[in-house]
């Protein structure tokens, strides 16, 4: 933990020095947006989430990470340190106002929870060989997170919320992956109800159910009922969003005052975003229904490809819009596969 509290302290200054020689900066200011997504992605994140690597790299070389728990604990003790470290420099660097203590309060979770997501691919018996992946995973995320907090106004920082939750609920996902590999039991047998010897606790059936009809089958995949299914979850969003625009006229909220700097923001964009939400449950039941399958792959992949072009789209238009569609987007992939789980009559 010493080791990346002292890394915390290096990868700021390493920042703070970099950006300050190259003219770049993490704030998405008008015109600028990309480089600060740049700066941030091919950067920032790696940067940090390597250097928490390295502090616990020297124990797993000489394979003394010998469980899933050892590596899950050491690299999420490493996220603790580093966020320690890199808090510390904020402050000394940006001063003690409200607004940075807020977003310095609000980055240190992540730290250790991206940790926890490539922590437990490190154990000698985790067998699961998914660490690049877990890392790469891990690094975008946090990415995106500081992002949103650094790069964007206080009138966003709402945003944090959706991507938090999927940070946990990947963190969970792998941890528990590495732990049935490494009890040497087969995901199927998972699926099926096998608790892990010896510890007591097994999924919950409602999650293990919905995850079993996301797995592939032995039939193909139905191509035309995904394309259909992208374009019910496009009209479907159209429809909300106006739907939320016009309650939220009546109700009197003005969406035109919005400002991302404004941190009042955050009621319109969060009466918007639940709008917009409350169509993907309705798509992927429409869309499961219609089709009459017994998996939710494939109301479930059409609702990622709809949110896939609308970031596409939104990102040459309006960057902002597109970093929103990113962070809800794997909340919008949930509520499709758990409406049409709903629809399978499971």
């Amino acid at each position: 933990m010493l080791a990346a509290y002292c890394l915390g302290w290096i990868c700021h200054f390493a920042e703070f020095g970099l950006l300050e020689w190259t003219g770049l900066s993490l704030i998405a200011s008008s015109g600028q947006e990309s480089e600060a997504l740049l700066a941030m992605f091919l950067f920032v994140a790696p940067l940090e989430e390597g250097a928490k690597v390295l502090a616990i790299w020297p124990l797993y070389s000489t394979r003394r990470l010998l469980a899933v728990r050892h590596g899950l604990v050491l690299a999420a003790a490493s996220g603790v340190g580093f966020a320690a470290g890199d808090t510390g420099a904020l402050i000394l660097l940006r001063g003690v106002d409200g607004l940075t203590l807020v977003r310095a309060l609000v980055a240190t979770l992540p730290h250790v929870v991206c940790a926890a997501i490539w922590g437990s691919t490190l154990g000698a018996r985790a067998r699961t060989g998914g660490f690049a992946l877990a890392w790469i995973a891990a690094a975008l995320l946090h990415g995106l997170f500081d992002h949103i907090v650094f790069g964007r106004g206080p009138g966003v920082m709402v945003l944090v919320v959706p991507l938090l939750l999927t940070m946990l609920a990947l963190a969970y996902a792998i941890t528990r992956w590495a732990l049935a590999r490494e009890d040497g039991l087969a995901p199927s047998r998972r699926a099926e109800g096998g608790a892990i010897p010896g510890r007591g606790w097994s999924e919950p059936a409602s999650i293990r159910e919905v995850w079993s009809a996301l797995e592939p089958r032995r039939e193909p995949l139905l191509v035309h009922w995904i394309a259909l299914g992208m374009l019910v979850t496009a009209g479907l969003c159209l429809t909300a969003l106006a739907l939320g625009l016009y309650v939220g006229h009546l109700i009197g909220l003005d969406f035109a005052a919005a400002d991302e700097a404004d941190v009042r923001s955050n009621g319109p964009l969060l009466f918007l975003a639940t709008s917009v939400g409350s169509a993907f449950p309705v798509s992927g039941y429409l869309v499961a229904r219609a089709s009459g399958t017994r998996s939710v792959l494939e109301p479930a992949l059409g609702a990622a490809l709809a949110v896939l072009g609308a970031v596409l789209f939104l990102s040459a238009t309006t960057p902002i819009a597109a970093v929103f569609a990113l962070a809800v987007a794997p909340i919008a992939f949930a509520l499709a596969s758990g409406g049409a789980w709903f629809a399978t009559g499971r």
